[in-house]
């Protein structure tokens, strides 16, 4: 639409409408966190779901990004882990298109687990904190605790989520491919030119306090594929306005039968088991199914359709991006007019970034404060072990 300088543009309304969004939708809902807590996540889920249809649809009507998705279709009603390979820094913002063709319920269902530094973030780590994503530090005790008290948090506010993982711990740079490869030469194992081998531990840790919660119904492997732009990282789409024309999804849906082997069924479901050999064996398959993919010319790539073999429809159809769109166009633009204007509205903005940045500071987040007024307890998540 502006050429290169639809990235400037996109990164512009994502910033302001999330930081407008977490000010003035978010935050005068917080007794709530406090007072009714359940009630609390059914609103934030759906307003955070609600923004994630915006840079949704500015992928679409700003850079005419193709979404192709076949496989299984994701149940938004029922819990789950969602894993997937992690080829750019923004897979999962892609993601938020596959799963509103799949069903728009589940962008306020789906929950990320992200870098812990991204909380930081004015306004979108606001919301994330907000929207109870999961930030994580790299530090495996801390980061121990903070899924444990997540996960029970997430059973106990009665809410079914879909917690989307990148077993491979991060995108598939230069470096990180050259770590993966030095790791696979030491043991034994075979070098990729697609996929990164995956971290094991965290994926059982995770995949057993779901089952030890009873809080797992099934999990969904996703495979992303670019046909013809690889686009790194949000630098590029910001600075240089790029994006690829094309990007893939295809969804395989696993039972916990299909993951436990015949001596795991008969264990409790509190007590641990290891997939790890489930996890090495799926990406084997997944470098496989890649490969093919790219030995294809460009114009005729695409994923084989997964399990029930559903492709949905390559257009979105239906007015909910327009709605979206001119939703936060409109309200961000009234917003600054107000905070402009009105004496009082800059108060109330003060207070609200006051109430943020305590938040970060003095309990590690906002979903921490939630979580210790939930439980009724403190954790000092942002204090490390």
């Amino acid at each position: 639409m502006f050429g290169r300088f639809n990235g400037i543009i996109f990164g512009s309304l994502v910033f302001f409408s999330s930081l407008l969004g977490s000010i003035f939708i978010l935050f005068p809902f917080m007794p709530l966190a406090f007072f009714a807590p359940r009630i609390f996540r059914f609103v934030c889920d759906r307003f955070v779901g609600y923004w994630l249809t915006f840079p949704a649809s500015m992928l679409t009507f700003m850079f005419g990004v193709k979404f192709h998705v076949s496989g299984d279709l994701i149940e938004h009603s029922k819990p789950s882990l969602i894993i997937m390979n992690h080829r750019t820094r923004l897979d999962w913002m892609f993601f938020w298109n596959a799963l509103y063709k799949m069903n728009p319920w589940l962008l306020t269902t789906e929950k990320i687990s992200l870098k812990a530094g991204l909380k930081g973030i004015p306004g979108a780590g606001w919301a994330m904190g907000c929207g109870a994503y999961i930030f994580l530090n790299r530090n495996y005790e801390r980061d121990q605790r903070i899924l444990e008290t997540m996960l029970q948090y997430y059973k106990e506010s009665l809410c079914s989520y879909q917690l989307l993982l990148f077993p491979e711990g991060t995108d598939r740079g230069e470096r990180a491919a050259k770590i993966s490869d030095e790791f696979a030469k030491k043991n034994g194992l075979p070098k990729y030119d697609y996929v990164l081998h995956p971290r094991t531990t965290g994926f059982n840790f995770i995949l057993n306090e779901m089952r030890k919660h009873d809080y797992i119904d099934a999990v969904y492997d996703v495979t992303v594929a670019y046909p013809d732009k690889i686009v790194p990282s949000e630098t590029d789409l910001i600075t240089k306005g790029l994006l690829p024309k094309n990007v893939h999804f295809d969804v395989k849906k696993y039972k916990l039968s299909d993951i436990l082997t015949n001596e795991q069924k008969d264990i409790f479901h509190r007590d641990a088991i290891d997939a790890s050999q489930w996890l090495l064996n799926l990406w084997k398959a997944k470098e496989a199914k890649l490969k093919k993919f790219y030995s294809q010319a460009p114009e005729r790539r695409k994923l084989e359709p997964s399990g029930k073999g559903y492709v949905w429809p390559v257009e979105t159809k239906g007015i909910g991006y327009y709605l979206a769109f001119l939703f936060w166009i409109i309200t961000s633009i009234m917003w600054i007019y107000f905070t402009i204007t009105i004496f009082w509205v800059k108060l109330y903005i003060l207070g609200a970034i006051i109430f943020y940045l305590y938040a970060q500071k003095y309990h590690g987040g906002a979903e921490f404060l939630f979580l210790e007024w939930f439980f009724g307890r403190r954790f000092f998540f942002e204090k490390a072990p």
